[in-house]
């Protein structure tokens, strides 16, 4: 069995976390690849560095070491290879809903070499950028589309349609489309519902509206959205896709996200389901 690794170093306590799951995986008889960028700094042990691209495409199961954001950009690179590689998500950060594991489970990973999980097909997003009927820009997306307002703090207009009918028209800051996955993340924290990812369905929900009646709102995910932003001549909204790939949206642009054909396939050991996650890190969050 072939497993790469791919840590998040600056997150306190990964590069030591990252020795530990390296030394069981080779223990258990895996053959490890890590990225070449880190190759110093695990020369101790039995890890292969490789290229990111190379260690993503061959190996049979991806292990991302960090928060749910490393997570996160692991199952979607994981998801995009010919072969769609399932990734185990080992928690070093905050809250790591994503991660199938916390550092202190790692006797797991036996479970991991033997076959003995099950894998949990999240859906993804596809958000693309259109001007005068032309795609300008494209991306996929695990958590959300995100459009928002610029860098002056003043509410942008958002028409909102879907089957060629207005469903929503508001004034806020932006507006968060986002899949099952992603509604414990940016989503909820703006006042949207939490979904489980067992759920086919896209949200959207409303970044501080200036309305108290504009709220969340839950669209089968065979439709297709569309969004129009309206804002001052100075302050150009922007699409930002998981909180990293962004692109400025020009006078008459136009968003459209609909559902990806793409899957991401994140590994789960233990057999906790989605609420009992969701509670009890929650409540960590709380203490």
């Amino acid at each position: 069995m072939i497993i790469s690794i791919f840590p998040n170093l600056n997150n306190k306590g990964v590069k030591e976390l990252t020795k530990e799951v390296i030394f069981s995986l080779s223990s258990l008889g895996t053959t490890v690849y890590i990225s070449e960028k880190y190759a110093e700094v695990f020369t101790d042990s039995n890890a292969i560095p490789e290229a990111d691209d190379s260690i993503i495409a061959m190996c049979d199961i991806a292990i991302a070491i960090g928060g749910d954001g490393t997570t996160l950009n692991v199952a979607k690179s994981a998801a995009m290879c010919p072969k769609s590689v399932p990734v185990l998500g080992i928690n070093a950060g905050r809250l790591g809903f994503m991660s199938g594991l916390e550092k202190n489970e790692l006797n797991l990973l036996e479970k991991l070499v033997v076959g003995d999980y099950q894998i949990d097909t999240r859906s993804m997003l596809k958000a693309e950028v259109i001007d005068k009927d032309k795609v300008v820009f494209t991306s996929d997306c695990l958590n959300d589309a995100v459009i928002s307002r610029g860098n002056f703090a003043r509410l942008i207009d958002i028409n909102i349609q879907c089957d060629n009918r207005e469903v929503m028209n508001l004034r806020a800051d932006g507006v968060i489309i986002s899949t099952p996955t992603g509604s414990t993340a940016y989503s909820m924290a703006a006042g949207g519902p939490v979904v489980s990812p067992e759920a086919e369905c896209i949200l959207a929900t409303p970044i501080c509206p200036h309305s108290l009646m504009d709220r969340s709102i839950i669209f089968s995910d065979d439709k297709e959205l569309i969004v129009e932003i309206s804002s001052d001549l100075n302050n150009k909204s922007v699409l930002t896709v998981d909180g990293q790939e962004g692109f400025d949206l020009e006078e008459g642009y136009k968003v459209r996200v609909s559902a990806s054909p793409i899957k991401a396939k994140l590994i789960k050991l233990k057999p906790d389901n989605f609420y009992e996650i969701l509670n009890r890190k929650l409540i960590e969050r709380r203490a």
